[in-house]
């Protein structure tokens, strides 16, 4: 029998060709968009169909995942994945483009609940934060060789014929996935019959994970300006698809160096602590990138970014997931993603409008800094409200 750990490593494994096959073309959506006619509004509108697709289907796809269908969950989010990457490459306008983006979204949608889900649940629970840690990890390798890979295959064999480097790689993951779902013993597979469906969102009503998903909303406003706007803004001044490919490996780089050891970290120390260490350094990397768009001070910028990027992503799950119960976790983890799914539905939207109504894609940038410190402030205030908690519950004592 397969011990639950090696299953947990090979999910793993299955995340980082998902996630890779996505970092892939994630420099070339944008500039693909401009070559079917669409201006900043119209890329921020295509961005902004996936997150809303994503909200409204992430809280049944972890009602699904509660109910014992984890590895149903995963395999139809990647098979998704694999329709919306064969519509990107047949797309020859901008309405059958938005199709994509809507399959996309689906995708997400149904992915990423049951990932996060079931790595919580082949984790010992006193290892939930090192979990979801190197699961954070898988991410971050994707982005520092996806986006270098994507902008180099762009320019050298056309932006179209790139999607199906990325439906490879999605395929791929479907492959592994199902192979997992076999050797998985069916008592961890089975159904969960303590779900109660959306009458367990009161279970979810706590400071920690409400301020968790606020804060997320934030931080997720600002990835989203970076990662719709920044390779357009490189293509319209003439550079190439490779330099923000460039720029997305170094922040995805500098990342790796602290996911793999920010959920540990936070096992032991606090996910506050850590998680607000992030949102600073991140902030700090967003003035950077103020100072100068352009290589090398972007790319510093981009450093700095990936450094709090990795502290933040694992440390901000454990203080949203770390205390819910087993049978309502693909439900929360459903509802804990819609904050990303927010910040990049609003994201787009008012950038794209910023752009467009001011003439110049660089009007967003003193915006992110600020995006990120909310988020910090927004954990001070968690912290607060959970210290007073517990003097009040010790006092009463």
């Amino acid at each position: 029998m397969v011990s639950l750990m090696t299953l947990s490593w090979l999910l793993h494994l299955s995340t980082l060709i998902f996630f890779m096959g996505g970092m892939i073309v994630s420099p070339i959506i944008s500039p693909y968009a401009l070559s079917l006619g669409a201006d900043a509004v119209i890329i921020g509108l295509l961005s902004s169909i996936t997150s809303a697709v994503t909200i409204l289907l992430r809280p049944y796809a972890g009602l699904i995942v509660d109910r014992g269908k984890r590895f149903e969950t995963l395999i139809l989010g990647t098979m998704l994945s694999c329709i919306a990457t064969l519509i990107y490459f047949s797309s020859n306008n901008i309405w059958m483009f938005a199709i994509g983006r809507i399959f996309s979204g689906l995708a997400a949608a149904f992915f990423m609940p049951a990932s996060i889900s079931t790595a919580i649940d082949l984790s010992p629970p006193d290892r939930i934060g090192e979990t979801l840690g190197w699961r954070s990890t898988m991410f971050g390798v994707s982005q520092l060789l996806g986006p270098g890979i994507g902008g180099y295959l762009a320019d050298l064999i056309g932006l179209r014929n790139t999607f199906i480097i990325n439906f490879l790689f999605a395929f791929s993951a479907l492959m592994l996935i199902y192979a997992v779902s076999r050797l998985t013993p069916r008592e961890f597979i089975k159904r969960n019959e303590a779900s109660n469906g959306f009458k367990d969102i009161k279970k979810l009503l706590k400071i920690n994970f409400i301020g968790a998903m606020i804060a997320v909303v934030f931080h997720a406003m600002a990835v989203s300006a970076i990662g719709t706007f920044l390779p357009a803004y490189y293509v319209s001044i003439g550079f190439g698809t490779s330099i923000y490919g460039l720029y997305s490996s170094i922040n995805g780089g500098a990342s790796i160096i602290t996911r793999a050891t920010s959920g540990r970290i936070a096992d032991k120390h606090g996910s506050i602590t850590v998680s607000s260490l992030g949102a600073i350094i991140m902030t700090f990397g967003y003035i950077v990138l103020n100072i100068s768009p352009l290589p090398p001070i972007a790319f510093l910028a981009a450093i700095l970014i990936g450094i709090g990027t990795g502290l933040w992503v694992p440390a901000i799950q454990l203080l949203a997931l770390g205390g819910i119960p087993s049978e309502i976790r693909g439900f929360g983890s459903g509802i804990y993603s819609i904050a990303f799914d927010a910040g990049f539905l609003i994201g787009p939207i008012i950038f794209g409008f910023m752009i467009k109504s001011l003439g110049s894609y660089l009007v967003i940038l003193w915006i992110l800094p600020i995006l990120t410190f909310i988020a910090f402030l927004t954990i001070q205030i968690i912290n607060l409200f959970i210290r007073k908690n517990t003097y009040s519950f010790s006092v009463s004592k």
